[in-house]
């Protein structure tokens, strides 16, 4: 008969931060607030007895009709909460309940159904897609039907008539063009979205940093427990792309901006823009299966291609090996030419059973004895019969070498 709401007030003060900490702790705790008080909007007045699977499954249908939590309440163009974040709030009740159960020594408590997840994502961008997307942000419009930019014809000011592109408002493509930063860092580094939105200049204690001389990318503050959250490890950039950095660090500095992502006001964003992205896959002709992640899926396929060590493509995108492999390393037909062809001609599998691999020897003629012999003899009479031929064969042979033992010469005593 515990109240739910007394288990996810229990897990919000359990999980609020002590003393002094980074501000992305704070972040993270008003986060876990708001996912506490939607799942205290449909569970009431419930009680532990109530939170059944139907329950659960009940939950997840409300979840998913309601808008996405991230965006302000009120707003027209939030889109409705998907399932994964439905999933994400049902771990969390199930994450209060236990901890309340344990810390007060109940003798029972529900076990919250939480689905399984979906397939991983296997999405990734080939580079016209990457350039069509460079483009929207520009504020080009691209046109399903023609598979081009959308063109308009206009009286120019000679009294000409020229075809030129179709273009988005000069204010949209202003407040667009931060996102070639997000696109450039998350493609080129495979770093996080989140991760990049905590980047500045200079190193802190709550947010990582680029390293332009160095040719480094800090994902992490120092101020950061590296056990907690995801892995932000720290990995190397191209001379290519810090020198593109180096660009936009001069002009931020210029203006006294410390975030490299960051608002039309030199502000930080308090959470990835993710109506703008949405509005930028439109325009460049781009599914909504295209998420910010995908450029971080992107980078791990692109190097896979390239056939580079698995070791080294891990440590560069900050993950573990098997993480590379079971999440990252996608089926694609990209990159398979040269194994196609290696296995058609079949190169060195001839040198192999020579060299590596021992030829298989031919299967032994088995003799069967003719009808009417006599059978093997036994060991030990085979045994026998081989030290008395031995006996017999060694007497002739001194015998017809005029062999003797010591005193005796031409068979008579010496």
């Amino acid at each position: 008969m515990v109240p739910v709401a007394a288990a996810l007030a229990h897990l919000l003060d359990a999980a609020r931060p002590v003393g002094k900490v980074a501000q992305i702790e704070h972040d993270k705790h008003i986060a876990l607030a708001t996912r506490l008080a939607t799942l205290a909007r449909f569970f009431g007045e419930a009680a532990f007895k109530d939170v059944t699977t139907a329950r659960c499954k009940a939950f997840i249908e409300w979840r998913t009709s309601q808008p996405d939590a991230r965006y302000r309440p009120g707003n027209p163009d939030a889109p409705l909460a998907k399932e994964a974040s439905a999933r994400e709030d049902l771990f969390e009740l199930k994450k209060a309940i236990k901890l309340f159960a344990d810390e007060n020594a109940l003798a029972w408590h529900p076990e919250v159904y939480v689905p399984k997840s979906g397939p991983g994502r296997t999405r990734w961008l080939r580079r016209t897609e990457v350039a069509r997307i460079m483009w929207a942000i520009r504020g080009r419009i691209w046109d399903p039907e023609t598979q081009d930019w959308k063109r308009e014809t206009v009286l120019g000011d000679d009294d000409k008539v020229v075809t030129r592109y179709v273009l988005r408002d000069p204010d949209t493509i202003a407040n667009r063009k931060i996102l070639r930063r997000f696109v450039t860092l998350g493609l080129y580094t495979g770093t996080r979205g989140g991760a990049i939105r905590d980047l500045r200049w200079e190193c802190s204690a709550d947010g990582g940093c680029i390293d332009v001389e160095g040719r480094y990318i800090h994902r992490r503050g120092f101020g950061l427990d590296p056990s907690k959250g995801k892995p932000r490890a720290s990995s190397r950039i191209s001379r290519k792309l810090a020198s593109t950095v180096a660009r936009w660090r001069n002009a931020d500095r210029a203006a006294g901006i410390d975030y490299i992502l960051h608002q039309a006001n030199g502000e930080r964003y308090l959470s990835t823009p993710v109506w703008m992205w949405n509005c930028v896959m439109a325009d460049a002709g781009i599914g909504i299966d295209v998420v910010r992640h995908t450029l971080r899926h992107t980078a791990a396929t692109w190097l896979r291609i390239a056939r580079v060590d698995v070791r080294a493509a891990a440590d560069l995108l900050g993950m573990s090996i098997q993480t590379m492999v079971r999440i990252y390393g996608q089926w694609t037909l990209e990159g398979q030419d040269d194994a196609a062809d290696a296995l058609a001609s079949g190169t060195g599998v001839k040198a192999a059973t020579f060299f590596g691999v021992p030829r298989p020897s031919p299967a032994p003629d088995v003799l069967v004895p003719p009808v009417g012999d006599s059978p093997r003899p036994a060991p030990h009479v085979a045994l026998r019969r081989k030290r008395e031929h031995v006996r017999a064969n060694g007497a002739s042979l001194r015998a017809r070498v005029g062999y003797a033992p010591a005193g005796i010469r031409g068979g008579r005593p010496a």
